[in-house]
């Protein structure tokens, strides 16, 4: 029987203003306030992102 792998944990990085990351465009991380455009990413992917004051992480499934 094989195993099935569990999909790591993904989460949405928000701004101090409310916006979801949404993507990289010319090297500069883009925010959107439409949450619909949010990328939800792994957590080891969240690094960068989190150097910036005050984002927040917002686990992918408690957007649901």
């Amino acid at each position: 029987m094989r195993r099935i792998k569990e999909r790591e944990k993904h989460y949405v990085v928000m701004n101090q203003d409310g916006e979801v990351f949404s993507g990289i465009l010319g090297g500069q991380f883009q925010y959107s306030d439409d949450w619909s455009k949010a990328k939800p990413l792994p957590l080891s992917n969240t690094t960068m992102l989190m150097t910036e004051p005050k984002n927040e992480l917002i686990k992918e499934e408690d957007l649901v």
